[in-house]
């Protein structure tokens, strides 16, 4: 718990924000979103999934508000929901992985498909996968982009959005799969290994 500070300032804090006060919010959140963010990354390996926990783990504070000035150590109180937020997402990565390598035995044993196909199929469930975790905002948007070829006008003119707001949203979608992608292709690369052996 060394990487999160103390002080009796985050006491104050919780106080501040169970009375509902958003200045405060934003002062919590000034002072530990880095601090909570390099440790959901140093467990998680993966930029992105830091970013999300460190939104979830602001997010869960501000809905719990009511109940914050009963914390005791409000460091600790923090560090637990990190906590929580990485082992439901390492959970989660864990469940994947293994849905995967049984699809690609399955597929081994009993698919006559091409190793083509079977690559296809393996990378269209990687971007889908990445797609379930956009915000449902960004993910909107890429479908009606990227899986019903709408152009950034016709989706700004449909949802009443600027055309450059569409655009630098789709695009930070198509960034967070590449990434999503790139940080599971060592777990593609050993999964595709063991069907080998």
């Amino acid at each position: 718990m060394s990487v999160l500070s103390s002080s009796s300032e985050s006491t104050v804090l919780f106080e501040a924000i169970a009375r509902g006060e958003e200045n405060a919010y934003k002062a919590l959140f000034e002072k530990y979103s880095l601090k909570v963010y390099a440790v959901a990354l140093k467990w998680t390996k993966s930029a992105f999934a830091a970013e999300e926990i460190t939104q979830d783990v602001f997010i869960s504070i501000w809905i719990s508000r009511t109940m914050l000035s009963s914390v005791k150590d409000p460091q600790a109180y923090i560090y637990t929901i990190i906590y929580n937020k990485v082992n439901r997402y390492l959970k989660k990565e864990t469940n994947t992985a293994r849905i995967l390598v049984t699809y690609l035995r399955h597929c081994k044993k009993y698919c006559n498909e091409t190793e083509e196909t079977v690559y296809a199929k393996i990378a269209e469930t990687m971007i889908n996968n990445a797609v379930e975790k956009l915000s449902p905002h960004k993910k909107l948007l890429y479908k009606l982009n990227r899986q019903q070829g709408k152009s950034y006008d016709e989706i700004a003119l449909q949802l009443k959005l600027s055309p450059h707001t569409v655009k630098s949203q789709v695009m930070k979608a198509v960034k967070f799969i590449r990434v999503y992608i790139k940080d599971n292709a060592l777990l593609l690369t050993i999964l595709l290994a063991q069907l080998v052996y």
